[in-house]
């Protein structure tokens, strides 16, 4: 995978959760990451489609799987059909490896765990824009098979 740069001249990540004191602690560990980035929240996936929909585009998607307009994967699928091409990384409380590796094999560039340090959350996104896909130490699952990624390719058709 080759890694991820900012297509205009300000990288811009779009931080998707419904509740404000986690988007606030996602937006502290982006600016630790990548001091220079614009951040745009957005309180649901209808919100996030609406921001999205906009002519400035993103670098980068975090996602809680846990919203309050979608049953659970749909928000990434959604991400993943309509903006094939925007890396979205699942943010969630939910760790168990199953989530983990179902929400790979849709496509998510990477899962950080909301029990994760703000120095981990940092070094996760340092890692995806980089073109890693990101799982916690913890996750003893595998990264995305043959299987999965012709699932993750289809999403994206």
């Amino acid at each position: 995978m080759n890694p991820m740069t900012a297509t205009h001249d300000r990288a811009r990540f779009l931080i998707i959760d419904d509740h404000p004191l986690f988007r606030e602690a996602l937006h502290s560990a982006v600016q630790m990451a990548y001091p220079e980035v614009d951040t745009v929240e957005a309180r649901s996936i209808t919100e996030a489609l609406d921001l999205l929909a906009d002519a400035k585009p993103f670098d980068l998607a975090l996602l809680d799987l846990s919203m309050p307009d979608v049953h659970g994967f749909d928000g990434l699928l959604q991400l993943r059909t309509r903006y094939p091409r925007l890396p979205v990384v699942i943010v969630s409380g939910y760790e168990e490896p199953k989530i983990i590796s179902e929400a790979l094999s849709y496509g998510a560039a990477g899962f950080i765990p909301k029990s994760a340090r703000k120095s981990d959350l940092a070094a996760a996104i340092r890692s995806v824009m980089e073109g890693a896909i990101y799982v916690p130490e913890t996750y003893e699952g595998r990264t995305p098979d043959a299987e999965s990624v012709d699932r993750a390719d289809m999403v994206q058709r």
